[in-house]
């Protein structure tokens, strides 16, 4: 009787594999990824607005300024601790009334 050849032969190559380490280095690169270019910053808006009543001209820089020297020189607070303000422009009144923090309100002659 023959033996089957197919049997040791594939107990040949069970016994010829070998496994290795690999033992190969990662090659580091310094190029960098490919990024679109950030935006550029878009101009700010600058806008100007003025209030016109009976020949008297104001400008809300104007009027925002003074609500801030009132919070910070006459009530001797900090400008940081401002968190809203709130304006309400009564030009038959030649006034403007503000609201800081919704706390804190008054009155400013224009």
């Amino acid at each position: 009787m023959k033996k089957n050849n197919r049997t040791s032969h594939t107990a040949q190559a069970t016994k010829s594999i070998v496994t290795t380490k690999d033992t190969t280095k990662a090659i580091e690169t310094r190029a960098g990824v490919l990024k679109d270019a950030p935006e550029a910053p878009k101009a700010e808006l600058k806008t100007q607005i003025f209030l016109q009543y009976l020949g008297t001209e104001c400008s809300t820089d104007d009027i925002l300024a003074k609500v801030k020297d009132i919070w910070t020189k006459d009530m001797g607070k900090k400008a940081e601790d401002m968190k809203t303000i709130n304006v309400y422009l009564k030009p038959e009144e030649m006034a403007a009334y503000y609201v800081i923090n919704d706390e804190t309100t008054g009155k400013i002659a224009l």
